[in-house]
């Protein structure tokens, strides 16, 4: 009876909502080697936009402020004063501090809950925003539908799951003023957002890859906005090495996003679009209970319009700790 309210649950999971999955959501971290394992992990993510492709500007991952905040550098957070435009010291910046929990509930079914608190930060002519708060927190279920056997040298993974992203962030966040903070810079959006994804891991022996495919539906908030419903897709090419206990994936990672952006009362912000690919390093560690994931990303192929920062990339690190189930 337990079994089947567990059962139930997760359909009803599946079937009414879906989370963000890959990097959103953040569904899947690393290439783990752990099968039907419970975990917690804290990631932290940092993504970055700075320079302006029209102007002929280089992209730079840690302009200053965009980080960590620079004393030494005057900055102002009022529009009263207005001073060169399209500055390569203009930026966006989104960090995010994201507490995760996954649990099998049965050896093929899966509940994730992500819980997040994001650091957002702008500069524009001098303008410098900053603002930070508890974001939309996600919950998904994944069914398992290929378990890797372990004796065996060619395995297979596949699961496919769906989720939701529940408005528990702030979106009508304001500054000094009484102003209400760009859309972006929320923590929150303020709309149900449901998706589903799959994630297909193939490995022999050392070798494998893991491809991993979201679709996102967003709802819209009181304010008529509504982020255009997104795909992402990622895919990981990785070897694994082992030296006593401890075992390293090191990998080359692809990721690319599409959304046609935010829509205001129905009215499309082009400025919001993101159609981009990116790729780079990343290095999964392993020992015991514990294991380390780590990723450098760095855009390679982007459309955007006049007058948008380019995406610069993004940088990922998490902790996470595994226990019960079956260790592989």
């Amino acid at each position: 009876m337990i079994k089947i309210k567990w059962i139930a649950l997760c359909i009803f999971l599946s079937t009414l909502y879906s989370s963000l999955g890959c990097d959103i959501c953040g569904n899947f971290i690393g290439v783990t080697p752990y099968n039907n394992r419970n975990s917690i992990s804290f990631l932290h993510r940092y993504r970055i936009f700075n320079g302006y492709r029209d102007y002929g500007e280089r992209s730079n991952f840690f302009p200053a402020a965009a980080y960590r905040t620079n004393h030494t550098e005057h900055m102002v957070d009022t529009a009263s004063t207005i001073l060169n435009k399209h500055s390569s010291k203009d930026f966006e910046s989104y960090k995010v501090f994201e507490l995760r929990m996954k649990y099998f509930v049965h050896k093929r079914i899966e509940l994730n809950v992500f819980l997040p608190v994001l650091d957002n930060k702008t500069k524009t002519n001098e303008v410098y925003s900053h603002h930070t708060g508890f974001g939309d927190m996600s919950f998904n279920a994944g069914f398992h539908v290929i378990l890797p056997k372990e004796y065996c040298k060619l395995k297979q993974k596949l699961v496919f799951g769906a989720g939701v992203k529940l408005p528990t962030g702030n979106f009508y966040a304001h500054d000094r003023y009484s102003n209400r903070l760009p859309f972006e810079m929320q923590p929150g959006t303020g709309s149900l957002d449901e998706f589903v994804y799959f994630n297909y891991i193939l490995m022999y022996e050392k070798l494998g890859v893991n491809i991993n495919g979201n679709y996102k539906m967003n709802g819209q908030n009181s304010y008529k906005e509504k982020v255009n419903n997104s795909t992402t897709g990622f895919v990981s090419i990785f070897y694994k090495l082992k030296y006593r206990s401890v075992m390293f994936y090191p990998s080359a990672q692809f990721y690319y996003e599409f959304t046609k952006g935010l829509q205001v009362k129905h009215v499309l912000q082009p400025v919001m679009a993101v159609n981009a690919l990116m790729i780079g390093p990343a290095l999964d560690v392993y020992y015991k209970a514990f294991s380390l994931n780590t990723s450098w990303q760095f855009t390679v192929a982007e459309k955007i319009v006049p007058d948008k920062l380019k995406s610069a990339g993004r940088l990922s690190v998490a902790l996470n700790y595994n226990f019960g189930g079956k260790k592989k």
